[in-house]
Order: structure tokens, then sequence, then C-alpha cells
């Protein structure tokens, strides 16, 4: 028994049907992409940025960023961080100053660097690198979005030099174990135990 032909009306139906499932398809995928690293929808990031080797014979300290990719519509006056890595192969020199500024309402210059606060020696004993940094004026210095650009965002910079055991092809995690961006009201805190905070780990290899 031969098939009825789909009527001229059918087909038009048929072809606008498809291409509205098309083009629903391509919006979510659009969607997935531009959110795939900032969910749940727009959730900053703070990365780990490390070099691309390290040579094995290297007896210089280098440097290690820790940058942000955007702030909530707030402010933060506090932020904490701890991170682990491997005491045995690497040794913790002590934090830098990055390039993102915090208020500064109490003077004529309206930004400043802010001042963390860490113990290197205590992070080598435990393997984790535990910072802080904490306004005391209540808000006048805190950070906020409207201080940080695309291009400046470092927030601040972990100093590091090789230990004498490590190894050359050695791969050294820096892994993120808690960070908080804190506001007043706690419901608009960045937290990674939220997960309105998303953070990228690094890792430290070590060339010839």
């Amino acid at each position: 028994m031969s098939k009825r032909p789909m009527s001229p009306e059918n087909k038009k139906k048929l072809i606008i049907g498809t291409g509205i499932g098309v083009f629903l398809l391509l919006l979510i995928l659009v969607f997935l992409f531009i959110n795939w690293d900032k969910t749940p929808f727009g959730a900053p990031v703070l990365t780990i940025e490390t070099p691309q080797k390290i040579s094995i014979s290297e007896t210089d300290e280098f440097m290690v960023d820790i940058t942000i990719s955007a702030f909530g519509d707030t402010i933060y006056p506090a932020a904490s961080m701890s991170i682990a890595f491997d005491s045995s192969r690497l040794e913790f020199i002590g934090v830098e100053e990055g390039n993102v500024f915090i208020r500064n309402d109490e003077s004529d210059v309206a930004q400043k660097l802010p001042e963390w606060s860490c113990n290197p020696s205590q992070c080598n004993k435990t393997g984790k690198i535990n910072i802080m940094y904490l306004d005391t004026t209540g808000g006048k210095n805190a950070f906020s979005k409207e201080l940080l650009s695309d291009e400046d965002n470092v927030v601040l910079r972990l100093k590091f030099r090789l230990r004498g055991s490590a190894r050359k092809n050695d791969v050294y995690d820096l892994i993120f174990e808690d960070a908080v961006f804190a506001a007043s009201d706690e419901k608009d805190s960045l937290a990674m135990t939220t997960d309105t905070l998303k953070v990228r780990n690094g890792k430290i290899v070590i060339g010839d």
C-alpha cells in the first residue's frame, strides 16, 4: 500500500517546525558555551595562573598570579583563600601585591592596594597557604567591581622557590580548598561553598 504524498500545507508546517527546533538548539548551545566556566549565571572565577614550565635548574624565585574575572554589585570588605601545595617540593616565600585595587574613601586618592595577611613559615609547615584581607573600616577600603578592569585583574601573587627535592617532569598541583569575598550581607558574598565563586586550580610543571 503506497503512502499518501504530504500536502504542501503539511510540508510547510514541517519545515517551520524543524527550523524553530534548530534555532532553539542553537540558542541552548550558545548559552552553555558562554556560561561553561561561569555558572551559575556568570559567577566570578578565581584562577591560579601558573607559568608554563619551570626549569629544574631554576634557583630564582618565581611568581604565580591569582586572578579574578568579576565582582558582584556589592562591596567586599573581607577576603580569604586557602590553597594546598606540596611543601616538600616547593617553598612558599610569601604574598606579593597584584593590581586589583580596593576603595580608599578615607583619602583624596580614590584607590589603594590591599595589604594581605599571611604566615609563610606556618604555610610551609602545613602545606596550606592561608591568606586573608580584612577592611577594619567596615567598607571604606573594600573590593568593588568599579575598580576592576579586564586587563588588571591580578588579586595577588604567590612567590615560590623550587626545593632541592624537585625533579624533572614533576607536576605540582596548587588547589583551592576555600575562597571567599565576604560582603556585609552574607547572601551577597562570593564563596566556593555556595557556588557563587568558581575556581580554577593550577599546576606547576618542571622541565629540563
